[in-house]
């Protein structure tokens, strides 16, 4: 069995609580050092030096280094919950809520969550998750809404927990089971069409007479006649539209 790791809605919690910060002022996509609430150097989604890459204070990274730096959390924290209750079955959004909080507190053997799960008391899981809201001393309101969010996610109040957390998302939208087939849009079959509507038109039409009031024999046969081949030119052109669509449309798919 492949070890178990932190889901989308897990990351979610995570990212929206910790926050990827301090911008650099006029450098769009780069991050530096700032000072926690609890008066820890942090930088990006929340890193201390506690694990994982080492920083000074000032220094400054870039989107993708604060991402790698989360995800590296992330997996420590991952490793550390899946260690502790190796004997202890959870499901994903219980490991999900466990990862989270170990990210933001430590190892989860700071608490008595371990000792509370092998007891079979998970009812009393959120009531010691509520109690770690303090930094420096002091009750942090966003500690406090971070452990409600935690607690509901951790006994499956899944949108619950997002909603605490802040995090939006698209809503879903219902998939039709029968996909039309692609059909090129009018502007695609006309550009397709331009050399053979051009060598149609090249054709013309021939003059039916000078213009007199008595059509003179001969002009009324080459009137019929181009209109013969007035006809012969369309049906070709027809052809040749048919066809042109049928092959756009083939590579349209």
């Amino acid at each position: 069995m492949s070890a178990q790791t932190i889901s989308r809605d897990g990351t979610d919690l995570v990212k929206a609580f910790e926050s990827c910060l301090k911008p650099v002022s006029g450098r769009k996509g780069f991050f530096t050092t700032y000072i926690c609430p609890a008066g820890v150097l942090t930088i990006a989604w929340g890193h201390t030096n506690d694990h994982g890459r080492r920083f000074k204070a000032g220094e400054v990274w870039s989107q993708a280094e604060c991402d790698a730096a989360l995800a590296q959390d992330l997996a420590t924290f991952e490793t550390s919950v899946s260690t502790i209750l190796k004997d202890v079955p959870l499901a994903q959004h219980e490991y999900d809520a466990l990862v989270s909080i170990s990210y933001n507190i430590g190892p989860l053997t700071r608490s008595s969550i371990p000792a509370k799960l092998r007891a079979g008391r998970k009812a009393e899981v959120r009531a010691v998750m509520a109690r770690w809201n303090k930094g420096g001393g002091k009750v942090l309101p966003g500690l406090t809404r971070r452990r409600e969010a935690e607690a509901d996610l951790f006994e499956g109040k899944i949108d619950e927990a997002l909603r605490t957390a802040g995090v939006v998302r698209a809503a879903p939208l219902p998939m039709p089971q029968q996909v039309d087939t692609p059909q090129p849009p009018l502007t695609v079959v006309a550009k397709g069409t331009k050399r053979e509507a051009a060598a149609v038109a090249a054709g013309g039409t021939l003059a039916t007479g000078s213009g007199t009031s008595e059509p003179h024999p001969f002009n009324s046969a080459l009137t019929v006649a181009g209109i013969a081949l007035g006809l012969a030119l369309v049906v070709a052109a027809g052809f040749l539209l048919v066809r042109k669509y049928k092959l756009i449309a083939e590579d349209w798919r």
